[in-house]
């Protein structure tokens, strides 16, 4: 059996401290005059932790860093795709051209409003019969909506609408959106009214740099392509990102009723692209549901047409609408 062996500067570090008391205990643990310690730990010991720490952290940030650095290389690429001129068509002697994106998942999408009484649900439920049902709270929500359209016109192109194709750089005003011509959805009670004709608003997501390869007169629909939507396509002398909305299967489609489009069944092109103007305004199609069925609820599908929105991801957009009987409603 060996015996390990200790020099007497070891065997006096091993010796118990006097006990001082609680406060002198405290206070010598806080500065140890004798051992020349600081929170019971000489300047030795604090720069050997020093150093373990330092070495610690900078592995850490440095891994930190290339993820970061590999991150950000990966979204600059999806931020700057290359966009290349297409031309599409003539407009007065002119040609059009417009740029596109090949990044083929770059999809835009459509927004309803007013939103749902409650985050969770699609339903829109007009009756009396429920407070937060009740037709003032739709008004008030499409109201408040509206007054973002409230803008001063000198900070927007006012005839950019009447059917001049504009790309829209950054460096360009951004078209004006007038929501008079949303007709009886641009004002209260936006048909929540009897008789109930609700409006419903459909708004333009914004995709950066996202420009529409529409159909017009001399294009080949899609078969799919409905039969009410490929008429007003072949009759348009203008350029939409079209619009359709109708019930979700048969029995929606049987009580659904009339659904108008205003001021049309399309977002006009000269909207496109959104390039990050801090004064753009998103175009709106209104749906005015003309007869519902009352106390009946209605699945609504909302589908974008244009050659460069992918087939599976045509389907853009749900809800589900439902109205009480029209003599119940104020």
């Amino acid at each position: 059996m060996s015996i390990i062996l200790h020099d007497e500067a070891y065997y006096a570090s091993r010796i118990p401290r006097p006990d001082l008391g609680p406060i002198r205990n405290f206070m010598r643990f806080i500065w140890d005059n004798e051992r020349k310690a600081l929170l019971d730990r000489t300047a030795r010991e604090w720069g050997q932790l020093g150093i373990f720490y330092l070495c610690f952290y900078t592995v850490l940030a440095s891994i930190f860093a290339v993820q970061m650095k590999i991150s950000v290389d990966y979204v600059s690429q999806l931020d700057k795709p290359f966009f290349d001129y297409t031309t599409t068509g003539s407009l007065v002697g002119q040609s059009i051209s417009i740029f596109r994106s090949p990044w083929k998942f770059s999809s835009p999408g459509i927004a309803i409003k007013p939103r749902s009484v409650t985050a969770t649900s699609p339903i829109i439920l007009v009756n009396n019969s429920n407070v937060s049902a009740r037709p003032k709270r739709y008004i008030r929500a499409l109201t408040d909506f509206l007054q973002e359209y409230n803008k001063n016109k000198s900070n927007y192109d006012v005839n950019c609408g009447n059917g001049n194709f504009q790309s829209n750089h950054s460096e360009e005003k951004p078209c004006f959106f007038d929501i008079k011509n949303l007709g009886a959805c641009s004002r209260p009670p936006y048909g929540y009214a009897a008789p109930l004709q609700p409006c419903v608003l459909i708004k333009f997501n914004k995709r950066f740099d996202w420009a529409p390869k529409y159909y017009n007169q001399s294009s080949t629909l899609p078969e799919d392509m409905p039969a009410n939507l490929k008429k007003a396509v072949q009759q348009s002398k203008k350029f939409y990102i079209w619009l359709s909305c109708d019930g979700a299967n048969n029995v929606d489609k049987e009580h659904i009723g009339e659904v108008e489009y205003i001021p049309s069944p399309g977002f006009p092109v000269e909207y496109f692209p959104f390039t990050g103007q801090p004064d753009y305004l998103s175009p709106i199609v209104a749906l005015r549901f003309k007869n519902l069925t009352p106390d009946r609820l209605v699945t609504v599908e909302c589908n974008l047409w244009a050659a460069n929105i992918e087939q599976h991801s045509r389907y853009s957009l749900d809800f589900q609408i439902i109205i009480g009987k029209w003599g119940t409603i104020d």
